[in-house]
This record gives C-alpha cells, structure tokens and sequence, in this order.
C-alpha cells in the first residue's frame, strides 16, 4: 500500500502537472503582481553606481522586465500569426488568437507546453529517415496485392481505403483471418497463449501498463521468450504509466535482453511533445498473429478488479498480410524512443499464407503532426459514418469531439439513418463525463440516439455501418485522441467478424439507458462545461 502511494506521490504525472503549475504560477505572478512586489521589497531603494551613472536596484529590475514584456509582446505577435497560417480546424485557432489578445505572456507559455501537436525538429528526422527504409517494401507489398483490384471489390467502402491508404501509405488486405474479443476476459488468455508461441519476436505497445495479475503472467513469458533467444521489444507511454508501474521496469527488464521504452519520458522541464502520448494498444508475435484495439495491460481491462463497475472493451486479432501494416506502426514509435530506424528488411519482408476468408482489413497508426499531416482517425469515422444507410453504431468513452466530426454523426441521423452512440454508465472522469454530455443536447435534436452503458465503464472505441463497415482501435471521440495522441486500429469490410461486432453493439443496447428526448443539463453544469470547452481545443 505504502508502496504504491510513494509511487503515485513521486510519478511522472504528478510532477509534471507540478512543474507545470509552478511555472504557470509563475507567469501568472509576473504579469499580475510584479509591480506590487516591487513596490513592497524596495520602496525606497538605494542608488547604485554603474559606469558613473546611478540607478536603483529597482529600476533596475524594473528595466529588465521592461525587456521580458517587450520581447514577450513580439513572441506573442510572431505566435499570433504562425497559429493564423497553421493548416488545421479554425476551432482548434481560435481559441488561441482569442487567448493572445487577452494574456498574452501567459498563452504565450501555455502555448510551449500545450500548442504543439506535432513532432520535435529531431523526432522528425528519426521518422523520416524509417519512412525511406520502410515505404520500398510497403509500395512493393501494395503492388504485389493488387491494390487496384481490391479496392474494386470494395463498392461505396473503396474511398474509405483508398483514404487510408493515400494518408498512412499501407495498403488494403484480403485473405486474412480476423478474431474479435468483446471483452478482456476473452483477450487476456489470447494474449498470453499467443506469446507462448513466439519463436522470432515479440513487439508490445501499451498506453498503460499496470502491475498486477496480468502484467505478472505476461512478464513471466516474456522473460522466458527472451531467454530462449527471442527478441522482446516493448514501449509503453511515461505520462500513462504514472503510478501504475516502477520507473526502472526498462532496466529491470534489459537484465533478461528486453528491450523496453518509456515513450516521451518525463524530464523535470516542459515541452509541447508532453501533450503527444502515446496511446496506441499493439501486441505482434513473429509473423502469425497481430492485436490491436482498446484494451490496456492491466487488471481492471480483465475485471480481474473492480474500477468503475464492468470494464467493456474490445480487441481484434489479425493473421495474414495486414500484420505488416502494425509491424511499421509499431516500429515508427520504437524509432521514436531509440532515436535510430530498425531493421524493416527483417519484418517487412515476408510471405504471408492466404486464408480462405471474406473481407478486406487496412490497421493504421495515426498521429500528430510529422507522423501524418491530416486527422487520420477523425476521418476514418466520418468516413464510416458517410457509408451507413440504414444504421451505424458508435461506442467511445469520452464524448468531446470536433465540431467536423459531431456535425458527421448529426449528418447521418438528419438524412434518416438510425444512429446509435453508447457512452459510459460509471465514468472514469467525471468531469470530462459532464462536458459529454452538454453535447447530448446538440445531437438528440438531429435524432441519435444516445445510451448510457449501466454495467460500467464502456471503454470500448468501435464502430460499424450497415454491418458491413467497422472500425476497432484506440481512438476516442475527442480532442485528445483525434489531435495530438499516437493512435492505431483496423477498418475492416465484411470481414469473418462482423456479425460478431454487431451483436455485441446489440447486447450493448440492450443493457443501456436510453437517454430521453427531453434531456437537459442543469444551469450551473452548463456554465462549469462553458469554461471547461473554453480550454478543450488548447490542449
């Protein structure tokens, strides 16, 4: 117990939100109380003599601050027109062109630590020099699959592969085999059994890695793997992991050949790549089978313990060609960490087995900018939510989107499609869950239905159109996830699991509230999320 308080007490989360508040605070009492302060300390100060000319300690400083607000303004001037010529959503401007006007010395800080959703100058260059090695062996893999001919036999789907396929450069799949698990406690024994089988490698990414029941049998194979001659690589995010896992598992694990990273540690000063975590869930064990979805690596995914109720998520497994897909998203964020491009010869290069299997499936990573220079995931969704005709069924956490992708899910129900958003029951923020649902309103007036998930936590990040066009992965309906976060995931068309996802969305519904048409936030919730909104495109 106490353990685990001295590591929530000293984890990389809480001491950044701590230098962040002190050097806020900072801000904050420059531009506010410095004159007062000056006034207090020296009211009357004494003259100093400097090269004959003499100047009190006051003016002095008084001077130098002069410089700091001049050279602030400028940096706010210079900050008002790049955030003006940046190419992304006016919302996202905004609110930072509004913020400079006011405060500028103080948005001109938080802009350093939260404006930036793209790549360091260096991190960029790491990615670049990973694309030239591994986009030879994607373009030959595209051209080899007949890209063309897949997305012929697409129909009206084709534009939302040829979408992923023109952003993130990985082609369409066909023949594969896909495994769908609608909850933990059906992914866990895959995952484990999985990695048993390992004989070259083993790649896992988690957003959260906690200690505990599934952690302890996962490590306890990995360090087996590894001692057998198998090459373990794993990244797990800093900021995420706070609290939830010892700082020194890497150096634990390097004694065992593990090769573990913490993604964007944390280092006692802030910059904007703090904001770009990475949230992306990948599990891939040699050539024979890939994960990806919702789910983290810890207790509560399994509801081996109890948090927020039930804890739904979902995770998909892939055999064949498509693995290639997660192998280079995987591989663009362990470059990140080890600042070097692997080895994309040795796991992209590869003869898949064809399986006697419908449907077509495209994983992507999305992220921000400098990985791709579109919102990849908010597309994907819109793209989806463009195809339905008759019904689409959406599930996500949280409930903070763009305007562009809320207008998209309002759109389908206006033009008479039935429109079915899950949220959660027991929320894990319950902040954030009230800023949720001010948006209730908004699109239970264009006709969606919206249902609360009472088991519990509806971690699940999933969609499907007509039953026919689905997406499992890791991105949320918001800011977070569709702007700044590393994401992954699978479209899939008319795949073996499709009636598979759709009764899980039914069971779903048929264990939810349905929120009433009448629905109205109370006043003084609606002015706590006014505020909480002022702030949400920021960061």
């Amino acid at each position: 117990m106490w353990r685990r308080f001295r590591r929530n007490l000293f984890s990389g989360f809480y001491l950044f939100v701590l230098v962040m508040l002190i050097e806020l605070l900072v801000v904050v009492f420059l531009t506010f109380f410095m004159d007062d302060v000056l006034d207090l300390i020296w009211p009357d100060s004494q003259d100093i003599v400097i090269a004959g000319f003499p100047l009190t300690v006051k003016g002095i400083v008084y001077f130098v601050w002069a410089i700091i607000r001049i050279i602030g303004a400028i940096a706010s001037v210079i900050l008002f027109f790049k955030v003006l010529n940046r190419q992304e959503d006016p919302e996202f401007k905004i609110a930072w062109l509004v913020g400079i006007f006011i405060l500028p010395l103080f948005v001109l800080t938080m802009y350093l630590i939260f404006g930036n959703h793209g790549l360091s100058i260096r991190e960029k260059r790491v990615i670049d020099i990973s694309r030239a090695t591994y986009t030879p062996y994607l373009k030959q893999e595209m051209k080899k699959e007949d890209q063309e001919d897949f997305l012929g036999k697409l129909g009206r789907a084709s534009g939302t592969f040829r979408y992923l396929r023109n952003t993130c450069n990985m082609g369409v799949h066909a023949h594969n085999r896909l495994t769908y698990y609608k909850n933990g406690e059906e992914f866990f024994p895959a995952f484990i059994e999985g990695i048993k089988q390992a004989k070259e490698f083993i790649f896992i990414e988690f957003f959260i890695v906690t200690d505990g029941v599934e952690w302890d049998a996962v490590k306890e194979v990995l360090i087996q793997k590894a001692q057998e001659g198998v090459e373990v690589r794993i990244v797990y995010d800093d900021l995420g992991c706070s609290g939830t896992i010892s700082p020194r598992t890497p150096k634990r694990l390097a004694k065992y050949g593990i090769q573990c990273y913490k993604f964007h540690p944390f280092r006692p000063f802030l910059h904007g790549s703090y904001n770009n975590r990475d949230h992306r869930k990948i599990v891939i064990v040699d050539h024979q089978m890939a994960f990806t979805g919702g789910i983290n690596l810890a207790d509560e995914y399994a509801n081996v313990i109890k948090r927020f109720g039930y804890w739904k998520d979902t995770m998909v497994k892939i055999e064949g060609s498509a693995i290639n897909n997660l192998i280079t998203t995987f591989l663009q964020n362990f470059d990140l960490c080890t600042r070097e491009p692997s080895d994309y010869n040795k796991y992209l290069d590869y003869e898949y087995p064809k399986y006697d299997e419908p449907g077509f499936v495209s994983p992507f990573g999305d992220g921000p900018g400098g990985i791709d220079d579109a919102l990849i995931g908010e597309q994907n969704y819109i793209n989806i939510l463009n195809y339905a005709t008759k019904r689409v069924d959406i599930s996500t956490p949280y409930l903070i989107p763009t305007y562009k992708l809320m207008d998209a899910v309002r759109n389908a129900a206006l033009r008479g499609v039935e429109v079915n958003l899950i949220v959660p029951g027991i929320p894990d923020k319950k902040l954030v869950y009230l800023v949720a649902k001010s948006n209730f309103r908004f699109l239970l007036d264009a006709g969606v239905n919206i249902y609360i998930y009472e088991p519990g936590f509806n971690h699940m990040k999933s969609a499907i159109a007509d039953g026919e066009l689905a997406f499992v992965g890791t991105i949320n309906y918001d800011f977070r996830s569709l702007v700044h976060h590393f994401e992954c995931g699978a479209t899939l068309y008319k795949c073996n699991c499709m009636d598979e996802i759709q009764n899980d969305f039914n069971e779903m519904i048929a264990v939810s509230k349905k929120v009433p048409q009448n629905f109205k936030l109370a006043g003084f919730a609606k002015l706590i999320c006014v505020i909480v909104k002022l702030i949400t495109p920021l960061m």
